[in-house]
């Protein structure tokens, strides 16, 4: 009983990290506006399904590491960015994107 709680553990843990990464690469760009072509129907709903509840799990696992990881980033100055990065970031991208917009747009040059 107890190495089977491990092991739901452990995978429960694996599977919380994955949707955290997959979120975090999403939110590493800060450019999220309106996309003036159509989003599809598959579209919104990955996101509304995937990508959003694994952006709220981003936030609160990136909010438990900014706690734990504070200690070592105000002597080293880095607070602002940690705060950025763990914290910010994830929430914009679970709250401010528009609905179906996966990808951030590209700036054009």
């Amino acid at each position: 009983m107890f190495r089977s709680r491990i092991q739901s553990g452990v995978a429960l843990l694996v599977v919380v990290f994955f949707l955290c990464a997959t979120s975090l690469v999403h939110a590493a760009e800060n450019s999220y506006t309106a996309r003036t072509e159509d989003v599809s129907a598959e579209e919104i709903i990955v996101d509304g399904l995937l990508l959003r509840p694994s952006g709220i799990v981003a936030t609160v696992v990136g909010t438990a590491v900014f706690v734990v990881t504070l200690p070592f980033s105000i002597p080293t100055k880095s607070v602002d960015k940690a705060a950025q990065k763990l914290i910010v970031d994830p929430v914009r991208y679970t709250f401010v994107r528009p609905l179906g917009q996966i990808e951030p747009n590209k700036p054009t040059r």
